[in-house]
């Protein structure tokens, strides 16, 4: 295969991005300057070198400790887990300074049209946190109001269903203030709060 295909198949596998936006990806680092592509394959081995997944919650965080400084921080409160789907929706939420417990990166949702996808969401690490957990009283689904966002919920509940008959901790889901079809990551911080202050 050649180099522009090869190109092309790469940013094809972003989300979000399509064949034709792909391409274009390709037809723009076609027209930079060589001096552009070294700086953007600098900043690559820069990412590689200095950016890590956190052990506990999964996210990405710049330094090379096991922990990001949120599970390192002994004062929040571990009573609460809150269940997203990515990276960016948990900066969200600290953003907007509405939570104080836990976060747990799922890394996706489940999907009718894609069921390869659940062997690669952290739904085997959450089970084990959870289990774990003796201090757990509630766990929070903060998870998009779309339909592969319930699905994973309903998933979700089922597989801990166990775990929630032989202990006593809540699960909520987040409350109006989120629509149909809203994406966490894009969500205002009132909106956020009312649909956290709302969960149920």
């Amino acid at each position: 295969m050649s180099i522009i295909a090869d190109l092309i198949n790469f940013f094809q596998s972003f989300p979000g991005i399509g064949p034709r936006q792909a391409r274009r990806f390709v037809y723009h680092l076609a027209g930079s300057e060589p001096k552009s592509l070294e700086e953007i394959s600098k900043l690559l081995v820069r990412f590689h070198k200095e950016v890590s997944r956190c052990s506990t919650c999964f996210r990405i965080f710049e330094g090379k400790s096991n922990e990001c400084v949120v599970c390192s921080n002994p004062n929040r409160d571990d009573s609460k887990l809150l269940v997203i789907e990515k990276d960016a929706d948990l900066e969200n939420m600290e953003r907007n300074q509405i939570f104080d417990g836990r976060y747990h990166v799922l890394g996706g949702l489940l999907s009718p049209l894609r069921p390869e996808i659940q062997e690669k969401l952290r739904l085997k690490e959450l089970y084990k946190r959870v289990e774990a957990n003796k201090k757990l009283g509630e766990i929070v689904l903060a998870l998009s109001a779309t339909t592969e966002g319930d699905m994973t919920k309903r998933y979700i509940e089922k597989i801990l269903e166990p775990i929630i008959k032989s202990r006593k901790f809540k699960i909520s889901n987040l409350g109006r203030g989120l629509s149909t079809g809203t994406e966490l990551e894009y969500s205002d911080r009132d909106t956020l709060k009312h649909a956290f202050e709302n969960r149920k």
